[in-house]
């Protein structure tokens, strides 16, 4: 892994026993929105019975969602654009009550840009599971405390399938593009083989990794498609099952509050 640096490849501390008992007791920490939080420029709607690929249903999920321009009367100016992993439905604005950070595609949507809102209307959902104002592990389930790790396995898929549904919700039948990069990409390529008549174009943007030429100053780039790139997210995701402490991720248990 040549884009690491020494750092990278140790780790910063042990967690020890004493580490674990010194938070319990403490409020917990999370990077997710809530309930409370300001809604900044999300939009909220409901769907329901929502049939997972792995099996169950979500008999209710919230999704969160941002709007750019306006719907024409046949509907038929609509593009979903689909955030990477780390992504929200914050795709342009600036920075303020309820987002941390400008929207992350500033520089391609708005009046004007690419991707023109006085032409195009624009819808940018939260993706089930994303926890910034959709449904997810942080979310509370009906016995009143989080998911956590009993929220159901979910696949890219079955957040296409909720994106379809909010689609109903705004009364758009096809949409003229979705467009989505990284992760976002996958939900592209999702909505043109499951749902090949619910859109006119799907565009993906395929993730680059890019190693510098120090002598001459410029970049080179190839195509990341090996198992590794496509593994590395499973490292966390492990750590949090098995880490002292974390109970099965469950971190959000009474018994022991981060």
């Amino acid at each position: 892994m040549d884009w690491q640096t020494p750092e990278d490849t140790v780790p910063s501390a042990f967690i020890t026993d004493a580490n674990v008992r010194s938070l319990l007791g403490k409020p917990s920490a999370t990077g997710a929105w809530r309930e409370g939080d300001p809604v900044g420029q999300r939009l909220f709607t409901t769907i329901t019975n929502l049939s997972l690929e792995f099996g169950g249903k979500l008999a209710s999920a919230r999704i969160a969602y941002e709007t750019h321009g306006t719907l024409n009367d046949d509907a038929s100016n609509a593009i979903l654009v689909a955030h990477a992993l780390t992504g929200d439905s914050h795709i342009a604005g600036t920075p303020g009550d309820g987002h941390s950070t400008a929207g992350w595609w500033n520089d391609l949507v708005g009046p004007g840009k690419a991707i023109d809102t006085d032409r195009w209307f624009v819808v940018s959902p939260n993706i089930l599971g994303g926890c910034q104002g959709s449904t997810g592990p942080a979310s509370h389930a009906p016995d009143g405390a989080e998911f956590g790790s009993r929220f159901p396995f979910i696949t890219i898929r079955d957040q296409v399938a909720a994106q379809a549904a909010l689609s109903d919700v705004l009364g758009i039948d096809r949409w003229a593009a979705v467009i989505g990069g990284s992760m976002g990409g996958m939900h592209a390529l999702e909505w043109a083989v499951g749902l090949p008549n619910a859109s006119l174009r799907s565009p993906f943007l395929p993730r680059l990794l890019c190693r510098r030429q120090t002598k001459l100053g410029t970049t080179r780039c190839r195509w990341s498609r090996s198992a590794q790139i496509l593994l590395l997210p499973m490292a966390p995701t492990t750590m949090l099952l098995t880490a002292m402490g974390l109970t099965g991720g469950s971190h959000w248990l009474d018994a022991l509050r981060y």
